[in-house]
C-alpha cells in the first residue's frame, strides 16, 4: 500500500488518532530523520489537538484541579530527568476503569483511574507513566507510520473493519466519529505495542527516567509481574493486552532494574495516597458506596494508611452532604499536616457546604498567601469567588495568574462565567474562544470569537484589532487541523 504523502496522512491521522508522538532528545537513542518525511513533527502536534478533541468525546476526562495537577506534576518529574526537555508533553486522567494507559500525538499521555487505583506505590504508577513518555520520546508512532507505506493487506483489512465498526454507532454524528476515534485508538495502540522492540526499547528508557525522577527503576518489573500474575482473575487487566508482558520481557527489565540506583524517597510529596482516595471517589461515583468502602477499611488498616483513607472517607460524607462528619474526619489530618493543600482545599469547601462563605474564601487566601498561583487552589478560588458574587474580584485573581502562569482551559471558562455575571459579553466571549481551544475544539473557538466580533463596541478599535488578529490565529490553525487530519474542507 504506497500512497502519496497527503492521502496517506490523511488515513493515518484517522487510524493513529490515539497514540503519541514527540521528538527525542539528544542523549537518547537515534531513531534517524527519515519518519520526519511521513509525519512532521509540526504534524504531530497538529494532529495533537485533533486526538484530544476525540479524546474528549469519546472519554471521560477528568477535570478534578488536585487530580490534573497531580498527574502533570509527576509526568513533568519524569520529563525533567529524561533528557526530552522543549517537547510539551500533557498528562490526564480518564475516569475509567479499566486498567490501562496510552500516549497520544502531540505528547499526549492519557491515564486510567482504574490503573491509578491498581498501583501500590507512587513508584509504579510513575513506572508505567515514565513507559508511555519512553514511547512519545522515542517517536514510536512517526516510525509505524513510516512503515504504513508498506503495509500488509491483512493491516488494511484490520483498518478497513476499524473504520467500519466505528460508522455503524447507533447514534451517529459526533458521537459516531468519537467511538470510531477511540476503536481506532485501542487499534492504533496495539499496534505499537505489539512491536516488540518498540515496548522493550520503552521499558529500558522508562526506567531511566524513572532513576532519574528518584524512584526505585523495580518498581516496573514488580508492576508487570504483579499484573501479570493476576491477569487471569480480572478481565479489566487491558493494560496487559495493550502491552504484553511476557516473562522474558520482566526478566530483562529486571536485569536492567539492578543497574540503575535505587530510589531516595518512595513517595516525594505524600500526594500519591490522598490522589489515590479522591480518585476512588471519582469512579466509584457513588458517595456511598466510597463512604462504605473507607469506613469498612480504615478499620483494619496499618497506620501508614489511615490518612489517606480519613481523607477519602471525609470526600465521600461532604458529598452526602454531611459536612459536619466530614470536618470530624478532617481536623485529626490538619492538626498532624496543616499546610497540606489537599486538606485545606477541602477544609474550604465543607465550609462553604456550611454556608461559611466567608470562612472558606478565608481559608483560600491564606493558602495562597502561601502557595501563590497554585492551579488547584486558584481554580477553587475563584469558584468560591463566583459562588459569592464576587465576580470582579474572581475576574482579577484569574488576570493575575495568567500573567504569572500558562493559560488553563478550566480558568478560561470561570474567566467567562465571570464576565457574563459583569454583563461584559465581548469578554465572555473572548474567554470561552479560549477555553474551546485549550481543549482542541478550534472550531468551536472560532465560532465564539465571530459573536465577539459582532458584540464589540464599534468605538473600540483596539479591542477589535485584537479580535481580528486571534481569529486569523485560529483560522490559521484550523485550517493546518483539517489538513493533517483529513476533515472537511470547509469553514466554521
Amino acid at each position: 500500500m504506497n500512497l502519496p504523502r497527503p492521502r496517506r496522512l490523511t488515513i493515518l491521522a484517522a487510524l493513529l488518532a490515539g497514540a503519541g508522538i514527540a521528538a527525542g532528545a539528544a542523549d537518547l537513542p537515534n531513531i534517524g530523520d527519515s519518519a520526519e518525511n511521513y509525519l512532521s513533527t509540526t504534524e504531530e502536534q497538529t494532529l495533537g489537538k485533533v486526538f484530544m478533541r476525540n479524546v474528549r468525546q469519546a472519554l471521560q476526562v477528568v477535570n478534578d484541579p488536585e487530580v490534573e495537577s497531580y498527574i502533570q506534576s509527576l509526568g513533568y518529574r519524569l520529563v525533567a530527568s529524561s533528557g526530552t526537555q522543549g517537547r510539551q508533553f500533557t498528562y490526564f486522567v480518564v475516569n475509567d476503569p479499566a486498567i490501562n494507559a496510552f500516549a497520544g500525538f502531540g505528547g499526549y499521555i492519557g491515564v486510567n483511574t482504574g490503573l491509578i487505583l491498581v498501583t501500590q506505590s507512587e513508584a509504579e504508577l510513575a513506572a508505567v507513566i515514565g513507559h508511555e513518555t519512553a514511547h512519545v520520546a522515542q517517536r514510536h508512532l512517526a516510525r509505524a507510520i513510516e512503515q504504513s507505506a508498506r503495509m500488509s493487506a491483512p493491516m488494511t483489512a484490520a483498518i478497513i473493519a476499524a473504520i467500519l465498526l466505528g460508522s455503524q454507532t447507533s447514534q451517529g454524528g459526533q458521537i459516531g466519529e468519537a467511538a470510531l476515534a477511540a476503536t481506532i485508538a485501542g487499534n492504533a495502540q496495539q499496534q505499537i505495542n505489539f512491536t516488540r522492540t518498540n515496548e522493550w526499547e520503552a521499558d529500558r528508557i522508562g526506567m531511566r527516567f524513572l532513576a532519574g525522577a528518584g524512584f526505585d527503576p523495580h518498581a516496573m518489573p514488580d508492576f508487570f509481574e504483579r499484573l501479570q500474575k493476576s491477569s487471569y482473575e480480572n478481565l479489566q487487566y487491558s493494560f496487559l493486552y495493550t502491552h504484553p508482558v511476557t516473562t522474558e520481557r520482566i526478566a530483562d527489565s529486571r536485569n536492567r532494574a539492578e543497574q540503575l540506583p535505587r530510589a531516595r524517597d518512595a513517595e516525594a510529596n505524600g500526594n500519591y495516597s490522598l490522589i489515590r482516595a479522591k480518585v476512588r471517589v471519582l469512579q466509584d461515583n457513588n458517595p456511598q458506596k466510597s463512604a462504605e468502602y473507607f469506613e469498612n477499611t480504615l478499620a483494619t488498616a496499618p497506620a501508614s494508611e489511615k490518612d489517606a483513607l480519613a481523607y477519602g472517607y471525609a470526600l465521600s460524607l461532604l458529598a452526602l452532604g454531611q459536612d459536619k462528619e466530614a470536618l470530624a474526619q478532617l481536623r485529626p489530618l490538619i492538626a498532624r499536616d496543616p499546610e497540606r493543600i489537599a486538606y485545606q482545599i477541602l477544609l474550604a469547601q465543607i465550609q462553604l457546604a456550611g454556608g461559611q462563605t466567608t470562612a472558606a474564601l478565608a481559608t483560600y487566601e491564606r493558602n495562597l498567601g502561601l502557595y501563590p498561583y497554585n492551579l488547584p487552589l486558584t481554580t477553587r478560588y475563584v469558584g468560591a469567588l463566583l459562588q459569592a458574587d464576587q465576580a470582579k474580584k474572581a475576574s482579577a485573581t484569574i488576570n493575575a495568574y495568567f500573567r504569572q502562569r500558562p493559560p488553563e482551559a478550566e480558568l478560561y471558562a470561570l474567566q467567562a462565567r465571570a464576565a457574563g455575571m459583569l454583563g461584559r459579553s465581548t469578554e465572555m466571549h473572548l474567554a470561552l474562544a479560549e477555553h474551546h481551544y485549550q481543549l482542541g475544539e478550534t472550531r468551536a473557538a472560532i465560532e465564539q470569537l465571530r459573536i465577539a466580533q459582532r458584540s464589540a463596541p464599534e468605538d473600540d478599535g483596539h479591542l477589535r484589532a485584537r479580535i481580528d488578529a486571534r481569529m486569523d490565529e485560529l483560522q490559521t490553525a484550523w485550517k493546518a487541523e483539517r489538513k493533517v487530519s483529513g476533515e472537511e474542507e470547509k469553514k466554521p
